[in-house]
């Protein structure tokens, strides 16, 4: 099966996190929450029309702070949402609804400053 469009996707996502203790510097932390994702720049590709709907969806989430200091640190987090947008895409003439199931991970790095 070919490609039929593509989007591209802003995954704002609230998280509750557990932040473990008595690692020194290594600070890990595990969440879980919600997730909201707005898909744009929409591109049909083959199809004469492709509309994906803005969806809200579950979210997962693994991460750590490394503390270079008292202040200042490094970041590293991995996301897993559970997305399942609703779209309508018109091929060949043929108006078509369904919903995709989309999983992607969403990988982020930082800088951190505690106060």
């Amino acid at each position: 099966m070919g490609k039929i469009g593509k989007v591209w996707v802003l995954p704002p996502t609230l998280t509750l996190q557990y932040h473990f203790t008595d690692f020194g510097a290594f600070k890990p932390y595990v969440g879980a929450g919600v997730n909201y994702t707005i898909f744009y720049n929409q591109d049909a590709g083959s199809a004469e029309a492709l509309h994906v709907k803005n969806t809200f969806g579950g979210a997962l989430q693994v991460g750590f702070d490394y503390m270079l200091d008292q202040h200042w640190g490094v970041n590293f987090d991995v996301k897993k949402l559970f997305l399942e947008p609703k779209f309508d895409v018109t091929v060949g003439g043929t108006n078509l609804t369904g919903k995709a199931k989309l999983n992607p991970w969403l990988i982020g790095t930082g800088v951190t400053y505690r106060f």
